[in-house]
């Protein structure tokens, strides 16, 4: 950079990425973001990613250990022709509640969706089951387009 004025830009951007691979390594954001972008994060300076793959309609034990950065999970499901895909997510924890996320970023060529949850929070979690409703959501209405579970247990020893 041959002046002052672009020198700083640069640091900028750079303390920017710095501030926000951070946040996600101390569990502070959630997102519901594409692949590459976690992949990126991930990569980064060496972060420790766990990841759960549902295939379409499935399910999985899942944890968090005291080391992981990253929480991904890649939910597989047919996304051909979906306009806009919502998520109804529950908990045993609140089971009469039910949450609605709206237009979760999606795939349609991959055949799936992925989120990250902020760590800090699913660590204070005591074990429990979270159900996610993947939903086509058109002109015409809402069909369901696939069903998640995960069943989380705190890490041994915590």
């Amino acid at each position: 950079m041959q002046c002052d004025a672009c020198g700083q830009a640069l640091e900028s951007l750079i303390a920017l990425g710095d501030g926000v691979r951070a946040a996600f390594r101390a569990g502070a954001v959630s997102s519901s973001d594409r692949r590459r972008v976690l992949a990126a994060a991930g990569r980064a300076k060496g972060c420790s990613v766990r990841e759960y793959r549902l295939p379409h309609n499935g399910s999985v034990n899942c944890t968090v250990a005291p080391d992981d950065e990253l929480l991904v999970a890649r939910l597989e499901t047919p996304l051909q022709g979906v306009e806009r895909l919502d998520a109804l997510v529950q908990h045993s924890l609140e089971p009469v509640v039910q949450h609605r996320l709206q237009d979760v970023p999606f795939d349609p060529q991959a055949g799936r969706c992925s989120a990250s949850r902020k760590l800090d929070e699913v660590r204070r979690l005591p074990a429990h089951t979270v159900q996610v409703t993947l939903l086509s959501v058109e002109s015409g209405g809402t069909h369901e387009l696939g069903r998640y579970v995960f069943r989380h247990r705190p890490w041994p020893g915590w």
